[in-house]
């Protein structure tokens, strides 16, 4: 990668990042340092603006640090719910007011049941906090590439659909705490701000996260050769 597309992306993280983050020297965040260091699953009920809660499923792999204190953790995210009865009447009544507004009498629409679903790509960036407790808190933020599909019986195949279906980027806020159970298996609640496009949501959940033991981690760096002997026979 040129120097000036890493440089570029690491002052990007770091802007992200709490204060005390960047207060470190740039040179001791380098996305050499990443390296595959384990997996985990999150369960969340997530609260967005415009539809009712549901439950969203979280899978995320972790890529180790980043730097001093900064871990990066790309993941995919699904979650699918209706939009609320005042969100589809709106859009019913702005669809009324469309035609009549263009001359054409369209009264009583009615579109049903509308649901609403996320795929999202997410790359997240905590800084870590050392304690002496049990406990481990993490805060942080990320990007996000939001895959949204609206669908429906009234709506399929229809201009209301396509509105609906979108690709979005969005921003998150994220913060949590991890409790380690062993080494290499931790418990974990978190919390997140989403911000993408017109749909905007909160989401509070619960998971797990293994981190391999060293010898299973990827890439696999292997040790130099063990420098010849300097004494010999003569």
């Amino acid at each position: 990668m040129p120097r000036f597309s890493r440089s570029a992306a690491i002052a990007a993280l770091l802007l992200a990042l709490p204060a005390a983050a960047r207060a470190q020297d740039a040179a001791d965040y380098d996305y050499e340092n990443l390296v595959l260091s384990g997996v985990g699953v999150h369960l969340s009920e997530i609260f967005p603006s415009r539809s009712e809660p549901a439950l969203a499923l979280n899978v995320r792999v972790d890529l180790g640090l980043l730097g001093p204190n900064i871990r990066i953790t790309p993941g995919l995210t699904f979650w699918s719910t209706q939009l609320r009865d005042s969100e589809v009447a709106r859009m019913e009544d702005r669809i009324e007011a469309s035609c009549e507004n263009s001359g054409v009498s369209c009264p009583g629409v009615e579109l049903g049941e509308v649901e609403i679903s996320d795929f999202s790509l997410d790359v997240d960036a905590h800084f870590l906090w050392a304690t002496e407790y049990v406990v481990e808190p993490y805060a942080g933020a990320g990007v996000s590439l939001h895959l949204l599909n609206g669908r429906g019986d009234f709506i399929d195949d229809t201009f209301v659909e396509e509105l609906l279906d979108a690709i979005a980027p969005g921003f998150n806020l994220v913060g949590g705490l991890e409790f380690p159970i062993t080494d290499n298996l931790r418990v974990m609640g978190e919390a997140r701000g989403v911000l993408t496009g017109n749909i905007r949501y909160i989401s509070v959940g619960v998971g797990g996260a293994w981190r391999f033991p060293p010898q299973l981690r990827r890439p696999v760096i292997t040790p130099p050769p063990p420098a010849p002997s300097t004494t010999g026979g003569r």
